[in-house]
């Protein structure tokens, strides 16, 4: 007896290993799967506001243009308030180089402009880029009309842009008529702009 039992011995230690081994496998696999109850959304307000989340301008229509310290492409400081001291419209576009949609829609602003600019004044606020990378940007495009530089974010944030291109059309007192967001065409343009009592 005593002898079977020796010879036992090493299959149950051997049985005990194996059995301790897959359970310490089980553990480790199942303490690495994703728990289904957690989300790397974290949720204020469920349905209301989410983080991270997809950006989204404030709903800025009916509201008056905030201003905001800005910078020219000489890097000298001007408020957005002076926009509107000649008693006409703004269309107000916020853009930076590196953003395809707004490069692909600056020639349809440019013919707007040199078509309505005795009646609007068109202004280009660049976000990102330097006065020199904005400079050379708009030169090979051909772009007439005025350009400003964001450069602190103090327009931005003050108007609640989060998405480029957004484009405001801001009538003579400063009321945000029109926000659009995204690719602008001349039809987009036009159409705001009768919005303004432009045409």
């Amino acid at each position: 007896m005593k002898f079977s039992l020796r010879r036992l011995n090493p299959f149950f230690i051997a049985l005990l290993a194996g059995v301790s081994a897959s359970a310490i496998a089980i553990v480790i696999v199942a303490s690495n799967q994703p728990d289904p109850n957690k989300s790397d959304v974290v949720l204020d307000q469920p349905g209301v506001y989410q983080e991270p989340g997809i950006g989204t301008n404030a709903p800025v229509v009916g509201k008056q243009l905030k201003p905001a310290d800005v910078r020219d492409l000489n890097d000298q400081v001007v408020n957005t308030a002076s926009l509107f001291t000649d008693g006409k419209p703004a269309l107000i576009n916020y853009w930076f180089s590196n953003c395809q949609p707004c490069k692909r829609e600056m020639p349809a602003l440019q013919d707007a402009f040199a078509k309505f600019s005795s009646q609007v004044n068109f202004v280009g606020i660049n976000t990102q880029d330097s006065s020199e990378i904005a400079t050379s940007f708009i030169d090979d495009l051909g772009i007439e009309y005025e350009i400003l530089r964001d450069p602190n974010g103090e327009s931005v944030v003050a108007n609640g842009v989060s998405t480029f291109p957004t484009t405001f059309f801001v009538n003579a007192a400063g009321t945000i008529i029109k926000q659009i967001a995204g690719e602008l065409t001349a039809e987009d343009i036009a159409s705001a702009l009768k919005e303004l009592g432009i045409s």
